[in-house]
């Protein structure tokens, strides 16, 4: 799924692949592939999984008021970013899409 959302706030916690990821609710504003439903959206962030220390070590890429692109796939009956690098992309208002 591909779309463009707010993250709200943050809704609780999962586990990926045994490391914790922190669920975020997301505002979607527009969904650009596939069906995700109707509504916001309980979203995990993808940690990556083969560091040690914090699960965000740069940040959880949710965890902010902008505007984003996000890419994400379906865990069981959960939705988690793509990846823990790429799966958030900032997208301010007025941006034009990074693809076509």
């Amino acid at each position: 799924m591909v779309l463009i959302g707010k993250p709200e706030v943050q809704v609780g916690e999962t586990k990926i692949y045994g490391s914790k990821a922190t669920t975020h609710l997301v505002e979607v504003e527009r969904v650009l592939k596939g069906d995700p439903g109707e509504g916001s959206l309980r979203i995990s962030s993808m940690p990556p999984t083969c560091t040690a220390g914090e699960t965000y070590p740069d940040g959880d890429p949710l965890d902010t008021p902008e505007r984003v692109i996000i890419f994400a796939t379906k865990q069981g009956a959960e939705w988690v970013t793509m990846t823990p690098a790429q799966g958030v992309l900032p997208f301010p208002q007025g941006s034009n899409l990074p693809f076509h």
